[in-house]
């Protein structure tokens, strides 16, 4: 009986061991899964597209006005899209409600990721914004983007193995949408470049995201398109919805708010509240598109246009660098017709500036942000509030075409 009881105990012991040696393998498995749950919150960067949206505009109703505009459908391979609307005109009720049904739940909907440059005020850092978009915590700062776009990747290695054996499946890129890109070029200008033309790159070039960036004003689309001169964007301008067809819309108000459909809410809700009649909408209206533009206008482009890199030397493009800022400084007028600057003002700010770009080479000229520019012309004896006047003409005026390519 003792052997009997002897051998059980020894069963006993193994089987003890053996499951103490699962839940230790268990354990281990369950650690890196553990340790992912705790840095990557269950937002996770790369979700269901439609329902990322939808926590993105769950406060807004229902849109007013349906656009005729496919924007997932203009995306390709070779080229990033630029989405261009005025402020409050529906783009991000566009992105949410123009996901075909197909695509929003099951195996072919579309996965991403939502990032808000506007968010970008509430932090210190460009780095802490970016950070906070993609996994919500501070403490996973470093990360990058191109990270959680290859670990999206490696997850379908299904897609990977029928990819690699021939079939017409291959792993689907994650959709990124980078809504206000603006914000961000205005609080981080070179930060948020760089990264801009990193992840363009990470599209046309990797093939690991589909990337679509919102801008309020043609001149943050022209900062994009500059970027290696536009070769990598195409972009799509929403046009202004005529609201015909349209049930429980007032015709009148909608076109006295021209086609805006955040503007017609606003303008409604004031006279609802009895602080507006029709008869002041159309002062009320031009008041806020001004006050918008201010607020949500980039005054340059950042990046130069190629037109100025054609010019066969240096030397021309400062010739018609001197020539086309002259003209700006002259043109330049008060509510009244007064000129802004007198001739003499006119003159010593371009002593500053021929004084400033004098030594540099073209890359210098073409390439130095605004900031440099002001730096550079307060060292050549502009006081602080021309260098930054003029700094942003000069980067307004590289940004653009031309004037004359006549002249060329």
């Amino acid at each position: 009986m003792a052997r009997g009881v002897k051998e059980f105990l020894d069963r006993t012991a193994i089987a003890v061991q053996l499951i103490k040696l699962v839940c230790g393998l268990l354990g281990l498995l369950a650690v890196p899964e553990i340790i992912k749950n705790f840095l990557y919150p269950a937002a996770s960067p790369v979700q269901n597209l439609h329902r990322r949206l939808k926590q993105a505009g769950r406060k807004r109703s229902a849109p007013i006005i349906m656009f005729n505009l496919k924007p997932y459908q203009q995306l390709t391979e070779d080229r990033a899209l630029i989405l261009q609307g005025r402020n409050q005109e529906g783009k991000t009720t566009l992105l949410r409600e123009s996901i075909p049904w197909y695509r929003r739940f099951g195996p072919l909907a579309f996965d991403g990721t939502y990032l808000n440059g506007a968010e970008g005020r509430g932090v210190d850092s460009f780095e802490k914004w970016q950070t906070t978009q993609m996994f919500g915590l501070t403490m996973t700062a470093g990360s990058e983007i191109k990270y959680t776009l290859v670990q999206y990747r490696n997850k379908q290695w299904i897609r990977g193995v029928l990819e690699g054996v021939g079939l017409p499946i291959a792993p689907k890129p994650a959709i990124v949408l980078v809504d206000q890109f603006e914000e961000l070029l205005k609080r981080y200008p070179v930060q948020a470049l760089d990264w801009a033309n990193t992840l363009t790159n990470q599209h046309t070039r990797d093939g690991l995201a589909r990337v679509i960036f919102v801008c309020n004003s043609d001149a943050g689309s022209k900062t994009l398109l500059n970027l290696n001169q536009g070769t990598r964007f195409d972009r799509m301008i929403m046009e202004q919805a005529s609201g015909e067809g349209v049930l429980g819309l007032d015709k009148e108000l909608f076109k006295k708010s021209c086609g805006n459909i955040g503007m017609y809410k606003l303008m409604e809700k004031k006279i609802k509240r009895q602080e507006l009649t029709m008869e002041q909408v159309d002062d009320e209206v031009k008041k806020t598109f001004e006050r918008w533009e201010r607020d949500f206008h980039v005054p340059y482009p950042m990046k130069y246009d190629g037109s100025w890199a054609d010019l066969s030397s240096v030397q021309r493009i400062k010739d018609k660098l001197e020539e086309t800022l002259e003209l700006a400084l002259r043109a330049e007028e008060k509510d009244d017709g007064n000129k802004v600057y007198t001739e003499e003002e006119v003159k010593d700010w371009m002593k500053c500036a021929k004084k400033t770009w004098k030594v540099l080479n073209q890359q210098q000229i073409l390439d130095a942000p605004e900031e440099r520019w002001a730096s550079m012309l307060m060292s050549a004896g502009a006081e602080k509030a021309v260098a930054l006047a003029l700094a942003s003409e000069i980067k307004g005026i590289i940004g653009n075409p031309i004037p004359n390519p006549a002249n060329r």
